[in-house]
């Protein structure tokens, strides 16, 4: 890790690393700066455990138990680019922070070639 690096990688869990530990586990591992997982969970040792099964640096752990929370620890902890399988997750992020959806079988529907999004995340445009 760079020291005094600017550059704070926030990652969701369940549907991001769960899908894809191998692609995480390498990025992680090459990522400049602090890493901060941050999950909605209830158990921290496993989900602890569930990192270090799959091989994933991270600077700290972060529970929370509310869908706009991720959004307070992405502000509090200076998050510059978040990782989330959820839009309800990313919806209340700051403006200046870099977000990425990333795709599963939970939001997107492989078989329509779309995305699923509610009227809370998602707004039609033509």
């Amino acid at each position: 890790m760079v020291e005094g690096s600017r550059f704070t990688l926030g990652l969701d869990l369940d549907g991001c690393i769960t899908e894809a530990p191998e692609f995480f586990s390498a990025w992680t591992h090459s990522w400049p700066g602090k890493v901060i997982v941050i999950t909605y969970r209830r158990d921290r040792a496993k989900a602890i455990a569930d990192l270090n099964e799959r091989n994933i640096r991270y600077d700290e752990v972060v529970l929370v138990d509310r869908m706009d929370a991720k959004a307070e620890v992405i502000a509090e902890h200076g998050v510059t680019l978040y990782v989330d399988d959820q839009p309800e997750m990313l919806k209340n992020v700051p403006a200046g922070v870099n977000v990425m959806l990333f795709r599963n079988e939970g939001n997107f529907d492989f078989a329509d070639q779309r995305w699923m999004l509610s009227q809370e995340t998602g707004k039609l445009v033509c």
